[in-house]
Parts: structure tokens; sequence; C-alpha cells
């Protein structure tokens, strides 16, 4: 896990949610990101992402190294997206990832958030942020959460671009 030194330049996107025991949606996530964001051109900032990764833990599951990556880095994002994916149900609910939604919910600070329709926990999710956050979309799909993060942003969203 990398250091990010920040950058004035440079919009900071956090990318939170699931990180065991579901699919490593942050490849896809990034690829959205390259898609719809609209450039560094013409005097536009930079985008920044910031993605914590799958790390060796000890044999409960815990890294201690990686807990304090993320809340330095927590911290310097501009904007938290947060993906809940269905992944594994027998184990699916991410409470991690649910804590660092509730205390950023509870701050006011920006954020996008998706989770798919076979997360266990996205009703409790769409729930919560209707009291923490009301209007605030739970979207079902990875895209729409990044885009509604651009958005957010203040950038203006590029169409997608077609590859045949």
């Amino acid at each position: 896990m990398q250091e990010y030194e920040p950058r004035a330049e440079e919009v900071k996107v956090f990318l939170a949610g699931g990180m065991h025991n579901c699919p490593d949606w942050r490849y896809d996530a990034v690829a959205a990101f390259e898609q719809v964001w609209p450039g560094s051109d013409a005097g536009r900032r930079s985008l920044a992402l910031l993605s914590p990764r799958r790390v060796i833990a000890g044999p409960s599951g815990f890294n201690e190294s990686m807990v304090a990556w993320e809340h330095r880095h927590l911290a310097l994002a501009d904007l938290v997206l947060f993906w809940f994916p269905s992944g594994n149900t027998a184990r699916p609910e991410q409470p991690i990832a649910l804590y660092e939604l509730g205390a950023a919910a509870a701050t006011g600070r920006a954020i996008a958030v998706g989770a798919e329709e076979g997360y266990r926990r996205r009703s409790d999710v769409v729930a919560q942020l209707r009291c923490a956050r009301p209007g605030l979309p739970v979207h079902s799909d990875l895209l729409s959460t990044v885009r509604t993060a651009v958005a957010a942003l203040g950038a203006e969203v590029q169409p997608l671009r077609s590859v045949s």
C-alpha cells in the first residue's frame, strides 16, 4: 500500500466498499472512471483514485497497517465512493465498509453509494441513508454510482465511449 502525496490540482476519490468475500470490483470502478471523467485538459483538475487492495492478513484476517492506510487516505478524499457487491452469500455483510459508510454519512462529507440488488444488506443501506441523507440515491450498478460521484465533484460527465 503506497502512501499518496496530495496534490492541489487533483480531485481525490476513495474507493470504499467490499473487499473480502466479494469480487475485486475496484478494477471495474477504475475503468468506469476512465470512461466518464472529463479529463484534465482545458484547466480541469485531474483525478486521483485512492484504492485499497487486498493484502495478506494474519489468521484473523486483520491487518493493522491496512486499517491505518485506509484511515489516512479516507481523510484525504474529496469524495468517498461506496460500493457493496453481492459477493459471497454466506458472508456478504462487509462490516468495515458499513461502518465507514455510517461515519461518512454522519459527517455530511461528499459520498456516492451503490449496492448491487443481490447484496444482502442493501435494504439496510437504503433505509439508513434515507434517515441520515434524505434524497441521496443508492444505485444498483457501479457505473451509475461512478457517474453520480463525478457529477457530485462538479465535473461534467463524459458520454460513454463505444468500443467495438
